[in-house]
């Protein structure tokens, strides 16, 4: 791997987010905020010296472009976009354990805050909550990838290693053209629902920031009781909606506007991610009407909490942790599902439990039927033996990554419900959890090192594990140069562990 390289790629992606500053700058300009003007200003300055600084680490992207080192990029830029997210922060007043824990939960379009007294903060910091959301719902990479031309050479590498997912659902044959679609998408969707909002009597700031972080599938609220403090039930109807399409393949929702009607409908993964939103919402709506909720509050708070935990947004439109048992169970139940590959959402996605769902039916029958040739198929499709074992290691190491989190979470003086909604929280990118991290509590309360500990959660989560960890192979290190060109061979990452 040569540390130059990466380096200089990093800077590159760094460069134009530095940019994203400006959007926080004009809102505190707007509101006559002006030392947070002052703030963002220093943070966009900062980060731009130093991604330039990174930048000229080496003069250009080699043409042989390894895998391994585009996720070295994905997994280091990540980290280095959350800590210059973090300046803000610190600018007005958190430590900087709890400005990482916001930055990277921004970032990671998690949605799990340390903020407890909102009148202390300006609406420019609320803006940039969002907006950093919404820039990391579809994908720091994915944007860079499509606007900084001098990607393409590695632009297929560094996709790779961010798109989340099995499949390889592509729209277009050049890779830039790919990211370069999905984001036009991404952004009409996003004018598409600030509009909607607008129609339902919401201003246009909080329609804003309700847009970034429900199109990223973020769930960060300029208001402390996020969707509960507005009463506006036509607004709920509104985020529900453009949060199951955020939790949906994007690819296909191109594709069907492109004018393939049936993309969607025919998509497996898409039906099944349906089916258990429909299911799931009456479920729930039955357990609150049960306990004396009017039926239309118990059908809309149903449809809206089963969504928001789903597409792992992570909004609030009740005190869930006041709910009946059995809709808390189904909550916590759809916090380890996710949104469909190719979405915004986080978590391990709905068409990886359908693989493995299946799988496991299949060498259920192996066992009396042993020489049977038993294939699994997605789609009409048989999926590849490589791409299955890929996903069965995936699922076994988001478990032991889960439980690893929750046991240290624990050990550091959490409660067992609030250590175990914390870390499924964190590394599916969900947003609350429940007991004292529910909806209407914070992640203030942790021990330090748990907010540290729930930090790499969300970044392992939101790069979905294996981007991260195929970097831990020795093997991969000890080939690592300063030197621009390599002096021999270096190890690559088989393609094989990536689900």
């Amino acid at each position: 791997m040569r540390l130059p390289v990466v380096l200089h790629l990093v800077g590159g992606i760094l460069r134009l987010y530095a940019a994203a500053f400006l959007g926080p700058v004009a809102v505190a300009a707007l509101y006559g905020e002006w030392w947070d003007l002052a703030g963002f200003t220093l943070a966009g300055v900062v980060t731009l010296a130093a991604s330039v600084a990174a930048w000229r680490a080496a003069p250009d992207v080699p043409s042989d472009f390894r895998r391994a080192e585009g996720m070295a990029v994905v997994s280091a830029t990540w980290l280095a976009a959350a800590a210059f997210s973090a300046l803000p922060y610190l600018w007005v007043g958190l430590g900087p354990t709890d400005a990482l824990f916001e930055a990277m939960s921004g970032i990671t379009a998690s949605g799990g805050t340390v903020l407890t007294d909102f009148d202390r903060y300006g609406r420019a910091l609320f803006f940039w909550r969002g907006l950093t959301q919404w820039i990391g719902g579809m994908g720091v990479i994915a944007l860079f990838v499509a606007v900084l031309p001098r990607l393409a050479i590695a632009g297929r590498e560094l996709f790779f290693a961010e798109a989340p997912g099995p499949t390889d659902e592509k729209i277009a044959p050049q890779i830039r053209r790919t990211a370069a679609g999905l984001w036009k998408l991404y952004t009409a969707l996003s004018a598409a629902m600030t509009a909607a909002l607008l129609a339902t009597g919401m201003g246009l700031y909080d329609s804003l920031c309700h847009t970034f972080a429900a199109v990223g599938a973020g769930g960060f609220s300029p208001h402390p009781q996020s969707l509960i403090g507005y009463d506006n039930p036509a607004a709920e109807w509104v985020i529900t909606a453009f949060m199951f399409l955020a939790g949906a393949n994007f690819a296909l929702q191109y594709r069907a506007l492109r004018g393939e009607r049936r993309a969607l409908v025919a998509d497996e993964e898409f039906r099944t991610y349906t089916s258990l939103v429909l299911v799931s919402a009456a479920l729930v709506a039955a357990f609150l009407w049960r306990a004396d909720v009017p039926a239309a509050t118990a059908i809309r708070h149903a449809f809206f909490q089963v969504v928001s935990i789903l597409t792992t947004t992570g909004f609030a439109a009740a005190d869930y942790n006041q709910w009946p048992e059995q809709a808390k169970m189904i909550l916590l139940a759809l916090m380890f599902v996710g949104g469909c590959a190719g979405s915004a959402g986080g978590g391990p996605k709905v068409v990886r439990h359908l693989m493995v769902a299946r799988y496991t039916l299949k060498e259920l029958a192996r066992t009396l039927h042993p020489r049977a040739i038993l294939p699994v198929k997605l789609g009409g499709r048989v999926v590849p033996d490589e791409v299955m074992r890929a996903v069965v290691v995936f699922m076994l190491l988001y478990v032991l990554v889960f439980a690893v989190i929750t046991g240290l979470v624990t050990l550091l003086g959490a409660d067992l419900v609030t250590a175990a909604t914390a870390t499924i929280a964190s590394l599916g990118n969900v947003g609350p959890g429940m007991g004292r991290v529910g909806p209407m509590d914070s992640f203030a309360h942790l021990h330090p090192l748990s907010k540290v500990v729930l930090v790499v959660a969300m970044w392992l989560g939101r790069l979905e594990l294996i981007t991260v960890l195929a970097l831990l192979q020795p093997g991969l290190w000890r080939g690592a140069t300063w030197r621009q060109r390599p002096a021999g061979p270096t190890p690559r990452v088989p393609p094989s562990v990536t689900p």
